[in-house]
């Protein structure tokens, strides 16, 4: 029987002063907080079928729309990690978690690690989605992005659809022109997502000054005790095979695995869903004991 997908309306959380995050629960069972990726909110966690697998398998799902997107306050910018870690706490602070598993995907990664070596509460077990190891490839562009920003006052549109579609995509479709055109119209279709200009400002420099000061650091891996579970994509170009493989041999209770042939928008547009099978298998070997 298929677990309960039909999910409150979300509530908003104050996480500081003049700050509220919008954020839902669903299911019944451990809890599995999902930490979004840069510029993503909660919105797009149904496309990866990852909160109906953890549900349908018995699991409690928060999602959370994190600072600078819409309908999260966008206070200005910058943005630390430590500080959307702190935001992540104070979200399951207020649906009183007091463990859970933790999983990321991308810049939520970071979040995940931070979050791990500040929570006072039990952390069951680590998912890590795309997001262990950054490349020169995601400095670059997070400094292009930023010194754009800083010279135009905002991320020119064409910018922004060329690194998503460079990067998000697969080499398969990045060869297919239909598919490319279709997916540039999706992509400059329909509202912003940002709350305000500050909101990516602020998550960009939340990302620069996290890869800058050379995170994950070894020891920060080390300290991560609770079993934990990295997942790569072949082509992915902001977190490669190479290094997630060689971030993953420091952390003491870890699994590695290189899914072939998507990129790094391979937790959503993975027509198998691998990723979601496969965090549903960690979580559930996690707290079969």
């Amino acid at each position: 029987m298929s677990g309960d997908m039909t999910a409150p309306s979300p509530e908003l959380v104050q996480v500081a002063d003049g700050v509220t995050i919008s954020a839902s629960v669903v299911g019944t069972g451990p809890v599995v907080l999902l930490n979004g990726g840069l510029g993503m909110s909660a919105g797009v966690w149904p496309v990866t079928t990852i909160p109906e697998s953890l549900v349908n398998a018995g699991f409690s799902v928060i999602t959370y729309t994190a600072r600078g997107l819409k309908p999260s306050s966008a206070p200005p910018a910058p943005y630390t990690i430590p500080e959307m870690a702190d935001d992540a706490i104070a979200v399951l602070d207020h649906f009183g978690v007091r463990e859970a598993i933790i999983a990321g995907y991308s810049m939520g990664c970071y979040v995940t690690q931070a979050l791990v070596s500040r929570w006072s509460g039990t952390v069951l077990g680590v998912a890590i989605m795309s997001g262990l190891r950054s490349s020169a490839i995601g400095e670059l562009v997070n400094e292009m992005e930023l010194g754009l920003i800083e010279k135009l006052g905002e991320l020119p549109e064409t910018v922004s659809v060329f690194e998503q579609l460079l990067t998000t995509l697969s080499p398969a479709t990045l060869s297919d022109d239909g598919s490319v055109r279709a997916w540039r119209s999706i992509l400059t279709s329909g509202e912003t997502t940002w709350a305000s200009p500050e909101g990516l400002k602020g998550q960009l420099t939340a990302s620069q000054s996290w890869m800058l000061a050379k995170e994950p650091t070894p020891e920060r891996l080390a300290a991560i005790t609770a079993p934990t579970m990295v997942l790569v994509y072949e082509h992915d170009l902001y977190f490669p095979p190479a290094g997630g493989r060689e971030a993953t041999s420091h952390i003491p209770d870890a699994t590695f695995e290189v899914l072939d042939g998507e990129a790094h928008g391979g937790v959503m547009l993975d027509p198998k869903h691998r990723a979601a099978t496969m965090l549903t298998e960690f979580c559930l070997k996690v707290t079969a004991g």
